[in-house]
C-alpha cells in the first residue's frame, strides 16, 4: 500500500483564498513590521534601492554645491518653481526641482526622505512603478496648485495671488505619492488613514501652496495603490511561509505559463 506523499504546507499554493483572508487585520506596529518584511523579501528577490540612494546622493550633492556658492546662479535657475512662471518654464525646472532642498525642510530631512521612501518602493513596489508614481505625485501636485492659484476659486483652499511667486521646490509632493502608494499596495490600512488625515489636517490649519500640494500628492498615491493592489491580487500568486503570511506583489503569470506543462503532466501520472 503506497503511502502518500509529504506535504510541503510552505509550497502549497493557495489560490482560492481571498487576500483579506491572507492579509487580517493587524495593529499598527504589525503593519509597520509587515513593510520590513515585504522590503527583505524584495531584497531576497534581487531588487536593489539604486535609485533612492542616487537621488539622495544627489540631493546632498546639489546641496553643498549651493553651501560654497558653485554654480550657485545656475542650480537655482534650473530648479527653482514659482507659480508665477510661464507654464513651459515652471515644467522644465520641475525634475531639478525634486533634488533642491526645500526651505522648510534641514537636508539631512530631505535626503533622508528621499532615501527611505524612493528606497522602500523600489524593494516594494519595483522601481519603474515607484518612478511613475513619483512623477505623478511631483508633477500633478505642482500643475493642480498652480490652476488653483490662477482660477478665481483660489481664496477658498486659502490661496492668495502673493502666493504665485512662493518658492515651491523639494521633494515632498514626489515622495508623499510614493508613501501612500506604498500603504495602499502593501495592505498597512491604519498607516494609510494616519497619513491621510495628518496631511489633510495640515492642509486645513497651515493653508498654503504646501497643504494643497500635499493633499494632491496622496489623493495620486492612494489612487495608484489601489489599482496596484488590485491588479496585484489578480496576477499575484500567494504562498503561505511558515512564519509570516507575505504576499509578493510582482506579476507571475510568465511563471505560471512556463509551469503548465510541468502541472498537466503530474495530473496525469497522479490519475494514471
Amino acid at each position: 500500500m503506497d503511502s502518500e506523499p509529504e506535504v510541503n504546507h510552505g509550497d502549497v499554493l493557495v489560490e482560492a483564498v481571498p487576500p483579506t483572508h491572507l492579509t487580517p487585520t493587524i495593529s499598527l506596529f504589525g503593519e509597520i513590521r509587515r513593510l520590513g518584511i515585504r522590503a527583505r523579501y524584495g531584497w531576497s528577490q534581487g531588487a536593489r534601492p539604486w535609485l533612492g540612494i542616487a537621488a539622495a546622493s544627489a540631493s546632498a550633492f546639489v546641496a553643498v554645491l549651493l553651501h560654497f556658492h558653485v554654480l550657485h546662479p545656475e542650480l537655482w535657475r534650473s530648479g527653482d518653481v514659482y507659480a508665477s512662471l510661464p507654464l513651459t518654464s515652471e515644467l522644465a525646472r520641475l525634475p531639478m526641482s525634486l533634488l533642491l532642498p526645500t526651505p522648510y525642510l534641514p537636508v539631512w530631512a530631505a535626503c533622508g526622505q528621499l532615501l527611505l521612501v524612493v528606497g522602500l518602493g523600489e524593494l516594494i513596489l519595483g522601481r519603474w512603478a515607484t518612478i511613475m508614481v513619483a512623477v505623478a505625485g511631483h508633477f500633478g501636485s505642482t500643475l493642480v496648485a498652480r490652476a488653483l492659484l490662477d482660477s478665481v476659486h483660489g481664496t477658498v483652499f486659502g490661496l492668495t495671488p502673493a502666493l504665485a511667486h512662493v518658492l515651491d521646490t523639494g521633494p515632498s509632493a514626489a515622495t508623499t505619492a510614493i508613501g501612500a502608494c506604498l500603504f495602499v499596495a502593501a495592505r498597512m490600512n491604519r498607516c494609510a488613514t494616519l497619513l491621510s488625515e495628518a496631511l489633510v489636517a495640515a492642509a486645513l490649519i497651515a493653508t498654503g501652496v504646501d497643504g494643497i500640494e500635499h493633499v494632491v500628492a496622496l489623493a495620486c498615491g492612494l489612487l495608484v495603490g489601489v489599482a496596484f493592489r488590485v491588479v496585484a491580487s489578480r496576477s499575484t500568486t500567494f504562498r503561505r511561509p511558515s512564519l509570516v503570511t507575505i504576499s509578493s506583489f510582482r506579476p507571475t503569470w510568465m511563471t505560471r505559463v512556463f509551469r503548465l506543462p510541468h502541472i498537466a503532466l503530474e495530473a496525469m501520472r497522479s490519475r494514471g
